[in-house]
């Protein structure tokens, strides 16, 4: 049975130097996703000449998120966050530096960088979903929504970081020394977890027995999926963030929109590309400033809708300064609904049970994007490769999905909604 009440907070909590030891071991960690970003699918080039098989290579996370998302957050619930961490940072490690011994002894084969791909995503739906419960179990309030504001800051840097980092060790010292690098940055995460004690309150598996624990999890992953389904505000802020994904994978088309279409060259596209990087890094940084307790679902309604219009406007300019203006604030608004989201999720949700929640809401939104992807680059073929209507449909899909969620409940919990108190299940 859910309680509606999070466990408390149990002993051994970090002292505030300890938490920012914490938050700022995590910069190793996303860096660490960032550099993988580019090494996984380079190391499959250098391997195969395959771009096929490269574009296979840059996909692990989102089918890592399809495949063990449900299991990895029922088992979380039933794990310590900071044990769960620990393990899964020495398994990515692992994966990463074996991935570079045998790139140096010249034992490398493509289907062995595809499988420590797929061992490393997996380790890392993981952790993602312990570190949501870790952030719950060691914040609260205003406090939450910087942590997450900070966190999502940083890796939104690291998605624009990282890789360009990659290129300049490779160029520097080789793509196999490289590699090495990226295997240290989850050693260092690892460190700096360790230094942080036990935290938070005893995980709902706690004392029970392997084979006890293992005859549970499918009836939480269904208590997960239900609680999801039944709770109105956390079921409603994820369908809009899902729906979100979907039509911003619109901006797949860019680099065709702007060579292809525009006539621009590479030079062109890195900025419009790199100012969509700035306004994620923006937006993060922006939410815990915005982001206040009386306005949060307000926030995340205006910045849904700020995407679908940017979108929508990138389809009917011919400038480059305009697209990029416009990529940064498709970028920025959907970073900022994301953090708040979190944050609302980790107040709202009850603490054995978030990590199923997390893991399920975010499964929901990572299959979203490929699907959207699909589907806008097979309407921009079917009118004859011009992207600009594709833009125009998916900007006003996503504007009038970010009003019909507002009025179909969203507006109903906000201060001085009718259930602005009653954030509970439907």
């Amino acid at each position: 049975m859910l309680s509606g009440k999070s466990s408390a907070v149990g002993r051994g909590q970090p002292s505030a130097s300890q938490f920012a030891v914490f938050l700022g071991g995590q910069v190793f960690s996303l860096l660490g996703d960032g550099l993988a970003f580019l090494a996984v699918p380079l190391v499959v080039l250098e391997l195969s000449g395959d771009p096929f098989a490269a574009a296979l290579a840059a996909a692990p996370r989102t089918v890592g998120y399809l495949l063990v998302g449900l299991f990895a957050g029922a088992l979380v619930d039933r794990l310590d966050p900071r044990a769960t961490m620990l393990a899964t940072d020495a398994v990515r490690f692992s994966a990463f530096l074996t991935l570079a011994l045998l790139a140096h002894t010249g034992g490398l084969r493509v289907w062995m960088v595809l499988a420590l791909a797929f061992l490393a995503s997996g380790a890392g739906v993981f952790f993602e979903t312990a570190l949501t419960v870790a952030v719950r179990d060691l914040v609260q309030g205003r406090r939450l929504v910087r942590a997450n504001s900070w966190l999502e800051a940083t890796n939104q840097a690291s998605l624009v970081v990282g890789p360009g980092l990659f290129g300049v060790l490779s160029a520097l010292f080789g793509l196999n020394t490289a590699l090495f690098g990226n295997a240290v940055t989850y050693l260092l995460s690892l460190a700096t977890i360790f230094t942080i004690g036990r935290f938070g309150g005893t995980p709902a598996g706690a004392g029970a027995t392997t084979r006890g624990t293992l005859r549970r999890l499918r009836a939480d992953m269904a208590d997960g999926l239900r609680f999801l389904r039944d709770t109105r505000l956390i079921l409603l802020l994820t369908v809009l963030q899902a729906t979100a994904n979907l039509f911003i994978a619109v901006e797949t088309l860019i680099p065709f929109y702007v060579r292809n279409h525009l006539g621009f060259g590479d030079s062109a596209l890195g900025v419009v590309v790199g100012l969509g990087g700035l306004g994620g890094v923006l937006g993060a940084a922006g939410a815990a400033r915005l982001a206040t307790p009386g306005r949060r679902l307000g926030v995340v309604a205006l910045s849904a809708g700020c995407l679908g219009v940017a979108l929508a406007l990138m389809g009917l300019v011919d400038g480059l300064a305009p697209l990029a203006a416009l990529n940064l604030l498709v970028s920025g608004s959907a970073v900022l609904a994301v953090v708040v989201i979190r944050s609302v999720r980790q107040e709202l949700v009850p603490r054995e049970i978030l990590g199923r929640v997390t893991a399920t809401a975010r499964m929901a939104a990572l299959a979203a994007s490929p699907l959207g992807a699909m589907a806008a680059g097979s309407l921009a073929g079917l009118n004859h490769s011009d992207p600009r209507p594709v833009f125009v449909g998916f900007g006003l899909l996503a504007t009038v999905t970010a009003v019909f969620v507002w009025f179909a409940g969203l507006r109903d919990h906000a201060p001085g909604g009718a259930r602005a108190e009653a954030p509970d299940t439907a």
